[in-house]
């Protein structure tokens, strides 16, 4: 009988400590993301705790780093596919609702800010450090304190260092099409 009752207990337990685990509110209804067509980004802005870090500019099909008195060109491969994640991301969870909890996501330091050629904002987020499951990533909109996971790998992007945005030389050499 007492091996019942442990056994019993321990399930109960173990079942305890997995609903405390589990996020409590996946069944609330996701908010939808802003939309925008990547062709309709225009300029997009890389902010590191409020001080930009990146600014392009499109130009026809390339993306020329703002500022400087010689255009440098950013390898459009990698603008674009962060574009393309940027415009498919998809929320696949709120995490939290509580500004103490930004550093703890880090949704305060990062941000993408992407406008289109009359200067509208069309998407302006945080991106925070990669979700558990190394799938997703936490993100915050920043008109909102909701911090959200979605279904994109975008901290490496958005982290990576100046030189690494570069396109290479062939590309900077190549006539525009």
């Amino acid at each position: 009988m007492k091996e019942l009752i442990a056994v019993v207990a321990t399930i109960l337990l173990v079942a305890l400590i997995v609903m405390q685990n589990t996020p409590q509110d996946t069944l609330q209804a996701l908010p939808e993301l802003p939309r925008f067509h990547v062709e309709d980004v225009t300029r997009m802005t890389i902010r590191q705790q409020g001080e930009p870090i990146l600014e392009g500019k499109r130009e026809e099909n390339r993306w020329r780093l703002a500022g400087g008195d010689e255009p440098v060109y950013l390898d459009a491969l990698v603008v674009e596919q962060l574009l393309l994640d940027l415009q498919s991301m998809k929320a696949k969870r709120i995490v939290s609702k509580k500004t103490e909890q930004f550093s703890r996501f880090s949704v305060a330091d990062d941000e993408v800010v992407l406008q289109d050629k009359q200067g509208n904002i069309l998407l302006d987020v945080f991106i925070g450090k990669p979700a558990t499951d190394l799938t997703s990533t936490y993100i915050r909109l920043a008109d909102q304190q909701l911090i959200l996971a979605v279904d994109k790998v975008l901290t490496w992007q958005v982290k990576r260092s100046q030189d690494a945005w570069l396109a290479t030389t062939e590309a900077k050499d190549a006539p525009a099409e």
